[in-house]
């Protein structure tokens, strides 16, 4: 099943926001001002909503923040929200499963395809407990709704704008360097995609560039996400993009320290190093997180799969490029137009593994042509 997203995202709407408030396991509600995007106006009904975040937690600055924003709008709302935070893989099923024993959640969220697997058998023993997975496919299970926004879409737009960015971006320090690179948080079909993705983003805009690749192993683990990164740009890479969670926190901080550049994802993370993150992807993840929340808490819920591209919503995928003091080019931004035009009216598959990488180019060309 494919729909459209239902919020427009600009350059630099989304944000990622210093976290207070519910732990594991704990219930939190703010009065807090918040504005609702894309949600339905009617008030929510009765019910709580639970809320698991991947292994890397709150505080990442990325994946699990951006999720964490569209419940912060409901607890905003008036909606009681219960949060728990997994150290590991093999905690989700145990914490799903306790959720769902109490009964009292109109659905019960979790985050990342690490939760799929937990999830499916969680959801065959309580059939009318309702569940949502970002990123993951549980494929069709009447009471999961799996939510993916094309990772590829956005990993291409990121790739191509380092690639510009490296070719006329005019960054202090670049000093001829034609490499650059992608440090993902595990080596999983995901991950794969996305940095395979970021590589034929950059090699079309940009064939002359080598693209390096590193995995860190984990979603919390900055110190070896800042080594994978410090030993790019010691290769020669002039900007470095983190795909990794909380463990890209390192890739942010490598850059910060030897002066060259780096991406963000997952939330406009550009001020954490405003001098060295040249900007951010974001996707609409708050926005699907807060939307199912209310379908179900309206007793609107559907499951089954969705997919979420370009073609689908052509602001599906962005770059925040605000909140940071690099200047980009007005010929960089008018390529990244044109880029995004191409996502939408994309004719040949972005390849989800490195094989198919020279494929794909030799087939599409480059921007030049």
């Amino acid at each position: 099943m494919k729909r459209k997203l239902t919020t427009v995202l600009a350059f630099g709407v989304v944000c990622a926001y210093a976290l207070t408030g519910c732990g594991s396991g704990t219930s939190a509600t703010t009065a807090a001002p918040a504005t609702t995007v894309g949600a339905t106006e009617a008030a929510p009904a009765a019910g709580k909503i639970a809320f698991v975040t991947g292994t890397g937690g709150l505080g990442d600055k990325s994946f699990n923040d951006l999720g964490y924003e569209g419940i912060k709008r409901l607890m905003a709302a008036g909606v009681t929200c219960d949060v728990a935070e997994p150290s590991a893989i093999a905690e989700m099923e145990g914490i799903l499963r306790n959720f769902s024993e109490k009964g009292e959640y109109a659905l019960i969220v979790g985050m990342g395809g690490d939760m799929v697997d937990s999830m499916v058998k969680v959801a065959a023993d309580y059939p009318d407990q309702n569940y949502l997975v970002i990123d993951g496919s549980a494929g069709d299970v009447k009471n999961i709704r799996s939510v993916i926004i094309n990772q590829e879409d956005t990993a291409f737009l990121v790739g191509a704008y380092a690639g510009l960015m490296a070719l006329e971006g005019n960054l202090p320090g670049a000093d001829g360097r034609t490499s650059i690179g992608v440090v993902g948080g595990m080596d999983i079909p995901l991950i794969r995609g996305i940095q395979t993705a970021y590589e034929c983003g950059a090699r079309y805009v940009n064939p002359g560039l080598t693209v390096q690749k590193a995995f860190v192993g984990g979603w919390s683990d900055p110190a070896t996400g800042s080594e994978l990164a410090t030993g790019m740009f010691e290769n020669g890479a002039l900007i470095v993009f983190q795909a990794a969670g909380g463990s890209g926190m390192g890739v942010l901080e490598a850059a910060q320290k030897t002066g060259l550049y780096a991406i963000g994802y997952d939330g406009n993370q550009n001020g954490i190093a405003p001098d060295n993150i040249i900007g951010s992807g974001v996707r609409g993840l708050d926005a699907e997180v807060e939307n199912a929340s209310l379908d179900a808490l309206a007793g609107k819920f559907v499951g089954g799969d969705i997919s979420i591209t370009m073609k689908d919503e052509n602001t599906a995928a962005q770059i925040a490029l605000t909140e940071n003091n690099i200047e980009v080019p007005q010929t960089v931004l008018d390529k990244l137009e044109k880029i995004k035009a191409f996502l939408v009216e994309a004719k040949v598959a972005i390849p989800t593994e490195p094989e198919g990488i020279e494929a794909y180019l030799a087939e599409v060309g480059s921007l030049a042509d």
